[in-house]
């Protein structure tokens, strides 16, 4: 199983490596393409707008296909248009096509994490397999910046662009012999996982996840600004901070797919306790390198490495079908934009300081910690209601 599980935690390094390559060559697209800056930042929002609504949409015409084929035709088309964007002189054109991988990569995310549940040996290790997949989104966030701006430092911007599109086609062709079927979900499953979407417990669930994912990357977007302006660390030792905090959140996710299975609810209380602390003591000691270093690297172990147990707890209510799995990474999609949205306005709003979208990330984290709370008050304290259908 595991080996299977390695070919999708690869795909999903591919696809969020993707989504920071732009970032990686900003100024180098920008003389190229004959537009400002900040033209080419909107790339990176585009690209998050369309994993978020794009995907789940995707995931909806496939959802009569076996995972398999329904997974491999995304990764397959994924590879032209990303290999396109260097051949394309034209910015709206250049903006089309991130746009198109941004769906594709969307519903690659949700259809592998589907996947993970069928590739699970039994209903107690869902939450295991998952991590094994999503730590694909660990190593590609740490990899994926440096790794583009290695490749356009040697080469040109264009390059990282063939790189990941030839990546996702080796991966297709590996996968394609390499991943074991599994059987196509039936229409009465199609329905269930729509019928599911109606359900405000899979709902609120969601909205502890949005709030989750958003807690951590309203801090992390801003941790290079803290790192350097606040803290007054070099641009080469920021980089070893992130790698160190890459590496914490690859570990961290693998320690807490262990326990998500079982002890969901018990993970994401301390994970969020433990984001709430830290980023706490990171605004109020922001210019004191050794803490920084010790906070930044406990958020890596408590940020996003919760997302086993948030897999686990929707999959508990709403079933492990193509459109909840990938409405879900959506939900985490649009978490990540507006934590990193709101931190940018709170920073604005209070003197230019990164230290601010700390405290917007550990607000976040209380958020997320009282919603948590009342949902298992509610779950101790039921009330009567008609029996609901999950798509296991």
């Amino acid at each position: 199983m595991k080996r299977h599980l390695y070919l999708l935690m690869l795909t999903l390094m591919i696809v969020v490596a993707s989504e920071l390559q732009v970032p990686a060559v900003m100024p180098e697209m920008a003389r190229d393409l004959g537009v400002s800056t900040s033209s080419v930042g909107l790339l990176v929002s585009i690209f998050a707008i369309g994993m978020a609504l794009g995907g789940p949409i995707i995931a909806f015409v496939l959802r009569h296909r076996p995972p398999k084929k329904a997974l491999l035709s995304v990764v397959a088309v994924y590879a032209f248009p990303e290999m396109l964007v260097p051949l394309i002189h034209e910015y709206w054109w250049v903006a089309l096509m991130r746009v198109v991988t941004g769906c594709l990569a969307g519903a690659a995310v949700g259809l592998s994490i589907v996947y993970a549940t069928r590739l699970a040996p039994r209903p107690d290790k869902i939450g295991e397999a998952v991590s094994v997949v999503l730590s694909g989104i660990m190593v590609g966030t740490v990899i994926g910046l440096p790794a583009s701006s290695l490749i356009a430092s040697r080469f040109d911007w264009q390059a990282t662009f063939y790189v990941l599109g030839a990546a996702a086609l080796l991966v297709f062709v590996i996968s394609l012999t390499a991943l074991p079927p599994r059987r196509t979900a039936s229409a009465d499953d199609s329905a269930k996982d729509l019928r599911n979407l109606r359900l405000p417990a899979l709902w609120s669930r969601y909205l502890v996840s949005f709030l989750t994912i958003g807690a951590a990357y309203a801090a992390f977007s801003y941790f290079t600004p803290l790192l350097e302006q606040t803290a007054g660390f070099s641009a080469d030792a920021t980089t070893l901070v992130l790698l160190a905090y890459g590496l914490c959140s690859f570990v961290g996710n693998l320690i807490v797919g262990k326990l998500a299975d079982k002890h969901a609810v018990g993970v994401l209380r301390f994970g969020h306790a433990l984001l709430f602390t830290s980023l706490g003591v990171l605004a109020l000691t922001a210019q004191s390198q050794p803490i920084v270093v010790v906070t930044v690297l406990i958020v890596g172990l408590a940020g996003v490495t919760m997302n086993p147990p948030l897999v686990t707890r929707v999959v508990e209510v709403g079933g492990s079908g193509n459109l909840v799995s990938t409405i879900h990474t959506s939900v985490i999609t649009m978490g990540i934009t507006i934590g990193t949205t709101i931190s940018a306005v709170t920073i604005g709003v209070f003197g230019d300081d990164p230290a601010v979208a700390m405290w917007t990330g550990s607000a976040f984290a209380l958020l997320a910690a009282l919603t948590l709370a009342i949902q298992t008050i509610r779950a101790r304290n039921p009330r009567p209601a008609a029996d609901l259908v999950a798509v296991s």
